[in-house]
């Protein structure tokens, strides 16, 4: 059986919190353990470790919420994000740069939690970065 809307709401908004304040440890309460997706790991523990390699390149990026669409089971979050460069990201070094981001997540849940995500992060975030190079030149 499916969640109501309004708790799928409020649930993607405190897992949302979870990953803004990147308290990771914290995932399994709204993420499940089989959990799969556009990664290339499956699991939670991908889940979480792909987050880590976000906070460790971006230690200051956050995730703000434009729209929400809830279809039974399933939502489609659009997202603005910003971070710093700070730290190694997909082969690159930090340049100290700071991007910004929007991106599109379709989530699945099943029993209160995301049972599949699918999005585009990485390559959202090398093309913002490769954008911010060329504004620099």
């Amino acid at each position: 059986m499916g969640l109501e809307r309004a708790k799928i709401v409020a649930l993607y908004a405190r897992y949302l919190d979870r990953c803004n304040e990147h308290r990771f440890d914290q995932l399994g309460d709204f993420v499940c353990e089989q959990v799969s997706g556009s990664g290339a790991t499956d699991g939670l523990a991908g889940y979480i470790d792909r987050l880590e390699t976000v906070h460790t390149a971006f230690p200051d990026y956050r995730w703000e919420l434009q729209d929400l669409v809830v279809e039974q089971d399933m939502i489609a979050a659009r997202l603005i994000g910003q971070g710093t460069h700070t730290g190694p990201f997909d082969g690159m070094a930090p340049t100290g740069r700071r991007i910004s981001t929007q991106e599109l997540v379709i989530y699945r849940f099943a029993d209160g939690k995301i049972v599949q995500c699918w999005g585009d992060f990485f390559p959202v975030v090398r093309d913002a970065m490769m954008a911010a190079a060329d504004a620099e030149r």
